[in-house]
């Protein structure tokens, strides 16, 4: 039983090979019309170019994002300032029911590079005590700022851009050979029709 069934998919993988070769092949199948055969070509054709363009897609996607991620931060850090904040009342002392999160709101102050005095809520470890003094980014203003880029975050970008790249050229090859095969089907279906059209006269002179 394994082994029979082991032949019919030999068998089988066979005749797919043979299809496949057979369409890039001539020959004097009068089934066969001139459109199946520029149909295999240009499937086979977009194949070939959706499998060289996509790594030069990605290179190129993934060289523009990490470009473009690289100069908004150096942007930020050139902008952006680090100053320390003193906590004006302990973390998680206003929230007295249970989170899993291990950061929390808290009121928090410091002064900006201009000397003058800021407060806003900044995230800080739960449990923090009043007074300590942590670490956040602002503005040139002074105002809270989120934090610049980091490298890895740079890197990341590049890495989705050569992804999207990727499915972007997989998603055009399939809008492709969707769009050959119905331009294909619509002819196939014309000529055929128009061979009918000439046959139906003489099958139904023969049959009556």
């Amino acid at each position: 039983m394994n082994m029979g069934r082991f032949r019919r998919a030999g068998k089988w993988r066979g005749h797919w090979y043979r299809r496949l070769v057979r369409g890039f092949l001539p020959d004097r199948n009068p089934l066969r019309r001139a459109c199946d055969r520029v149909e295999t070509f240009l499937l086979a054709g977009l194949f070939a170019a959706a499998v060289v363009a996509a790594p030069f897609a990605a290179q190129a996607a993934s060289h523009a994002a990490y470009a473009g991620a690289l100069r908004a931060e150096q942007a930020q850090l050139a902008t952006l300032h680090q100053v320390r904040a003193v906590l004006t009342r302990p973390a998680g002392s206003d929230n007295g029911t249970y989170t899993l999160s291990t950061v929390v709101p808290v009121q928090a102050a410091w002064t900006s590079p201009a000397g003058e005095r800021r407060t806003a809520e900044i995230l800080a470890l739960a449990g923090t005590p009043k007074g300590t003094r942590v670490t956040i980014w602002t503005d040139a203003q002074g105002n809270l700022s989120s934090p610049p880029l980091q490298p890895s975050q740079v890197a990341g970008q590049g890495d989705v851009a050569a992804l999207g790249a990727i499915v972007a050229v997989a998603a055009l090859y399939l809008c492709a050979t969707g769009a050959v095969r119905y331009v294909m089907y619509r002819r196939r279906m014309a000529a055929w029709e128009a061979d009918w059209a000439v046959t139906a006269q003489t099958w139904n002179r023969q049959r009556w």
